[in-house]
């Protein structure tokens, strides 16, 4: 597929933090590979910089007992080093799942004239989901990169006696936004559109 950028695009990573590393996650299925995602993330997050467009980060402090808590867990709510800020780029920390709420998302893109998003981080069906429904509903096109996010295997609602695997619910958090609050392709894709449709972007690879 082949993608068209402007230079009001803007680069939203979200929850990219250790705690998806520490339990109970480190002991869960995750699909695709945790590594991978966070290797793809990181060279997103290069080609932005490299064509000097925003990069925006999200930063989740969880209110409960959970890794990404940076009172009960700090090590868990760092992020990441391969998805750190660096420089004046913007973090907004949040306590809900979409990165609108409580934070100055929506203004910053407003104030910025953002016309595109790219969405990308952790995970598929919760915060990176809810996120894009979010964007969507708000008036910007979405772009998500299928092998830029991850997810962890689910157990079923109560009335029903099975366990989700984290491919499944990978596949069906995408394909509940494609096409319908987001555009659903890959990182090298994202990647080929910025180096084709932004004059001074320089080469990454």
């Amino acid at each position: 597929m082949s993608i068209s950028f402007t230079l009001k695009t803007a680069l939203v990573v979200i929850d990219v933090q250790h705690g998806f590393k520490l339990e109970p996650h480190c002991t869960m299925e995750v699909h695709p590979d945790l590594h991978s995602v966070v290797a793809n993330i990181a060279s997103t997050i290069a080609a932005f910089r490299a064509a000097s467009l925003p990069v925006i980060h999200i930063q989740h402090a969880s209110l409960q007992d959970h890794p990404l808590n940076p009172n009960l867990c700090p090590p868990g709510f760092c992020v990441m080093p391969e998805a750190a800020p660096v420089g004046d780029e913007v973090v907004f920390v949040k306590n809900a799942h979409s990165g609108f709420i409580g934070t100055g998302l929506e203004a910053h893109l407003r104030a910025s004239q953002i016309d595109t998003l790219v969405i990308l981080g952790l995970t598929t069906s919760h915060c990176v989901s809810t996120t894009t429904r979010m964007a969507h509903d708000l008036g910007w096109p979405v772009f998500l990169p299928r092998d830029g996010t991850a997810m962890f295997e689910r157990a079923a609602a109560p009335g029903f006696n099975k366990q989700f695997d984290a491919r499944t619910m990978h596949e069906v958090a995408l394909a509940e936004l494609h096409e319908e609050f987001a555009t659903v392709v890959t990182t090298a894709e994202i990647i080929a559109g910025l180096k084709a449709s932004i004059p001074h972007a320089v080469r990454i690879d």
